[in-house]
């Protein structure tokens, strides 16, 4: 199993190339693609 993990999705060129890279194809043609994100921690502000 390969992974790429990043902090903001597939959100430029570089980490784009960095999955093409890992598929071993391009992404239109794999059967099946995972791609979980996350979200910034934003503390929650209580008044």
């Amino acid at each position: 199993m390969k992974l790429l993990l990043t902090s903001a999705g597939i959100s430029n060129t570089s980490i784009h190339n960095a999955l093409v890279d890992l598929l071993g194809k391009p992404v239109a043609e794999a059967s099946a693609v995972f791609v979980p994100t996350t979200i910034y921690a934003i503390p929650v502000v209580r008044i």
